[in-house]
């Protein structure tokens, strides 16, 4: 089975996507980043897996995560790596993420590979994969 190309609008919606996710990150806003998930949604790591089913789980884990950032970073910059379709409505996309000072300087960096589903106008995360 084929898939579609990522037209513009799309790439475009994915930008704005990240951008906005990358905000919500940048000021941890835990709301705003469970708002940003499909429950139930999949993290996967190096070491274990988990399974979060609530939006509490959600907040719960990314207060709990370790930041790959440095105290005095306050913003996270996405960038794409990479972008694969798996069918009409779900993507893998590979983000580098980059945390910087006040000076746009980067302080940490982390990379993620997530599967996104499209779905009202934008995109859920539905499987977050670190990636060392």
């Amino acid at each position: 089975m084929g898939t579609q190309a990522m037209n513009d609008l799309d790439r475009e919606a994915l930008r704005d996507f990240l951008a906005a996710y990358a905000m919500v990150l940048s000021t941890g806003d835990l709301e705003g980043i469970s708002e940003r998930v499909d429950l139930p949604v999949t993290l996967v790591g190096p070491e274990a897996s988990a399974l979060l089913t609530s939006p509490e789980d959600v907040r719960d884990s990314v207060r709990d995560r370790p930041a790959a950032s440095t105290g005095d970073s306050v913003a996270v910059v996405p960038e794409v790596v990479a972008v694969e379709e798996v069918g009409w409505a779900l993507l893998w996309v590979d983000v580098r993420w980059s945390y910087r000072d006040e000076l746009a300087a980067e302080r940490g960096n982390d990379r993620a590979r997530y599967l996104l589903r499209r779905g009202r106008g934008t995109f859920e995360i539905c499987v977050v994969a670190q990636v060392e």
